[in-house]
């Protein structure tokens, strides 16, 4: 029976792979983070049919420390943080980034490829004891693929735990609707690979089927979480580096009586900006799109709202958004909540209510009565 359920489940992994990276690369655009895991997803496939093609039945002998599943797992990893780190950071991932970040999974699949070629003693084991019996060049090889398997594991959960909350405030203070690009989901992927990769270093170490089943199981849900939040991913271009974080570095300026008079006159003309042309009703403003306006860099716009204004960039937007909700929520009482939403510039109806309620302290079902 496990054979069976095994052999469905790696056959769905390799159909869903193969949708999943032609549905990403046609989709993909300008999105690099979409790019790669959708060629991600085909490199997945492709191991998935080479382990189905080598081990149809999951009642053969499992190994401990598995060669196969060594590499297949540190490749996969390599390739899930790659698109993590594009995530945090689009662009920073260029080809021949890649390819230097993903080195050490093929220059420890190859040399234990040569080992084996040469002759080298190579051992079946299947429990613990006898690693430690017939610990040898071969172990070496895969305790050194197991290592990188747990530096690729572990660098997408650090970068998003140091990096979210940073890069959450500096969507804040460019974007409109920030929660768009919110890296939450992202931290909750993060406790699903946790258990993922739990399960993964299970398999090394113990010869139980049903283990392998679950630990598909598992797989497959968590690359469906991946496809439907990466087919709908926005990404916004950064223009300062990757290893300094998301702080923008504000120009430095004397604050003299000249230079406060200059801030006030700018937030003026903003105001009356967004008043006259109502930009705030686009989905995807964002403060790059005051620079066309206004002739001053972005780090000084956004100066002009965490300083003069005392608020984010998203924060100012939504407070013109919520006003135009409430006028439009007296003057059409037929109207849906859902369309003066959209009417009103939010990207969603969840969006529209949080910012209402933040702004009135009330649902806008409640305002309107």
């Amino acid at each position: 029976m496990l054979d069976k359920i095994q052999f469905l489940l790696s056959l769905q992994i390799l159909g869903f792979c193969i949708f999943g990276g032609f549905t990403l690369l046609l989709r993909a655009r300008d999105n690099r983070a979409k790019r790669i895991l959708g060629w991600s997803m085909f490199l997945w496939a492709f191991l998935a049919a080479v382990r189905i093609s080598v081990n149809l039945y999951v009642d053969n002998a499992k190994e401990v420390f598995d060669p196969d599943i060594l590499f297949s797992g540190c490749l996969v990893s390599a390739s899930l943080a790659c698109y993590v780190i594009e995530v945090l950071r689009p662009g920073y991932l260029t080809l021949r980034r890649i390819l230097y970040f993903i080195s050490p999974v093929f220059t420890g699949g190859l040399a234990f490829f040569i080992y084996r070629l040469s002759g080298g003693e190579i051992h079946v084991y299947y429990t613990l004891e006898d690693v430690f019996i017939h610990f040898n060049i071969d172990m070496v090889l895969r305790i050194l693929l197991l290592l990188f398997t747990l530096f690729y594991m572990a660098l997408p959960i650090y970068l998003v735990l140091k990096y979210s909350k940073g890069f959450t405030k500096y969507l804040s203070e460019n974007v409109a609707d920030p929660e768009e690009y919110d890296l939450n989901w992202l931290k909750k992927i993060m406790f699903i690979l946790v258990i993922l990769y739990v399960f993964y270093l299970i398999l090394l170490l113990t010869d139980r089927p049903v283990l392998y089943v679950i630990d598909k199981a598992v797989l497959l849900i968590v690359w469906y979480y991946f496809f439907y939040k990466a087919l709908f991913l926005k990404v916004i271009h950064l223009d300062h580096s990757f290893e300094k974080g998301w702080d923008i570095p504000y120009d430095e300026e004397e604050d003299d009586d000249q230079h406060s008079i200059l801030s006030k006159r700018y937030v003026e003309e903003v105001n009356i900006w967004f008043e006259k042309e109502k930009p705030y009703l686009r989905e995807d403003l964002r403060l790059t799109d005051l620079q066309r306006v206004f002739p001053i860099s972005r780090s000084y716009l956004s100066q002009l709202f965490n300083k003069e204004l005392g608020c984010s960039f998203s924060d100012y937007v939504n407070g013109f958004r919520v006003e135009e909700s409430k006028r439009l929520l007296e003057a059409e009482p037929m109207t849906s909540i859902q369309e003066i939403a959209e009417r009103s510039g939010f990207h969603s109806i969840s969006t529209f209510r949080r910012a209402f309620v933040k702004s009135t302290g009330v649902m806008p079902s409640e305002y309107r009565k």
